[in-house]
């Protein structure tokens, strides 16, 4: 872990020196890539809180096996805050409703003003930050008051219970309404009811894939040799299966609904997003978010073998970062299809940044929860 916190910090170093002196050659393009490289990674950080919650409410053995990796994904959220001051300072490039003339042009834009502007938006963004800090904090306490206490009888890991089932409902309407702020209003006529929560429910399968993928490569060391099993591969691999599920129905329902109406606010999110050669990558993104992922992870075999699911898992994360590009970046270049040297610098010094602090905080507690009950001890060379 001290060898690759290096070479993530390295290279999320070097690119970071690469990222500003896109800043000084691009500006637009710079804040762009920006976005769409922080949308990615701060993804990740807001899903493990999610999935703590989610977690915690509905129990099982597949949570306690990855559980420190969504507690490291958790205090990332210092950074995750931090990350979102460029955004904010350069609101102007990013998001048209800051312009008040085209606020007067856009009849639409014209109405939304109450909710769109400045002052709203930032302390929205403010709030929601400190809404998840406390959700975070919470979970993080009561997780060190178990493994110093050892809960014997079980009462912290019902108090988990009773704040994760409001907190995973106040998790969600949250997260929808930050990317309602951070993504949609890219384009603020358009207005859909499904993107927030389709976008949330695209960065949770984003990091059961990255939680998974840390599992695989931590399986043969200990202590997970220990304990791991393949049904835990099997569990987390059918919740990876219905996630992808789930985003293909909310995509698809979306779709049908502004593609039939036709309607002028709405339909032009898609043309831009067909068009150009956006829709070779749109259709990439439809045979191989949903096709492939849902029928190698229907077979039972790839589920229980970590090499496998390994594969799918590495694959999805790449995939995930591909629709978040489409999402975000066809609302400024839509003329063509392009990618900059910037989106990549983006992507490598966010990332980069991001997983070194991220193994820095894994590092700083055992790998494993000390006296989860959920614990047994198997091995996966026992079972084969």
């Amino acid at each position: 872990m001290d060898r690759m916190q290096r070479i993530c910090m390295v290279v999320g170093v070097l690119a970071l020196i690469a990222l500003i002196a896109g800043m000084f050659y691009d500006k637009p393009t710079f804040f762009q890539s920006y976005l769409f490289a922080y949308l990615f990674w701060a993804g990740i950080s807001l899903s493990c809180l999610g999935i703590s919650l989610f977690h915690n409410v509905v129990g099982g053995n597949w949570g306690v096996v990855i559980r420190r990796f969504l507690e490291a994904g958790m205090r990332t959220l210092l950074i995750t805050t931090i990350g979102i001051i460029p955004i904010l300072l350069g609101m102007h490039f990013l998001y048209a409703w800051t312009d008040p003339e085209f606020v007067k042009q856009s009849k639409e834009v014209t109405n939304k003003t109450f909710y769109l502007n400045v002052p709203f938006f930032i302390g929205r963004t403010v709030f929601y930050f400190a809404l998840w800090a406390v959700l975070a904090w919470k979970l993080l306490s009561l997780s060190a008051e178990q493994d110093v206490t050892g809960d014997p009888d079980g009462v912290i890991r019902n108090r988990m219970k009773r704040w994760s089932a409001p907190g995973l409902v106040l998790f969600m309407f949250s997260t929808s309404w930050a990317f309602i702020d951070w993504i949609m209003s890219l384009e603020p006529a358009w207005y859909s009811t499904v993107h927030p929560w389709l976008f949330t429910i695209g960065q949770v399968l984003l990091t059961y894939s990255f939680a998974v993928a840390l599992l695989v490569i931590f399986s043969k060391t200990r202590p997970f040799a220990d304990v791991l099993s393949f049904q835990h591969f099997n569990d987390l691999g059918n919740l990876m299966l219905a996630f992808t599920m789930f985003w293909t129905y909310l995509s698809i329902a979306q779709f049908m609904i502004v593609w039939h109406e036709n309607l002028p606010e709405e339909i032009p999110w898609y043309i831009r997003r067909f068009s150009n050669g956006w829709g070779y990558l749109a259709f990439f993104i439809a045979m191989f978010h949903f096709f492939v992922p849902f029928f190698l992870l229907l077979m039972r075999f790839i589920k229980r073998n970590p090499k496998y699911l390994f594969g799918v898992a590495i694959w999805m994360i790449c995939i995930r970062m591909l629709d978040v590009f489409w999402v975000v970046i066809p609302a400024f270049r839509q003329r063509y299809f392009s990618v900059s040297w910037i989106d990549i610098a983006a992507i490598l010094a966010i990332g980069g940044i991001w997983l070194s602090f991220f193994i820095w905080r894994l590092k700083t507690r055992t790998l494993l929860p000390l006296h989860d009950p959920r614990l047994g001890y198997h091995t996966l060379e026992s079972e084969a």
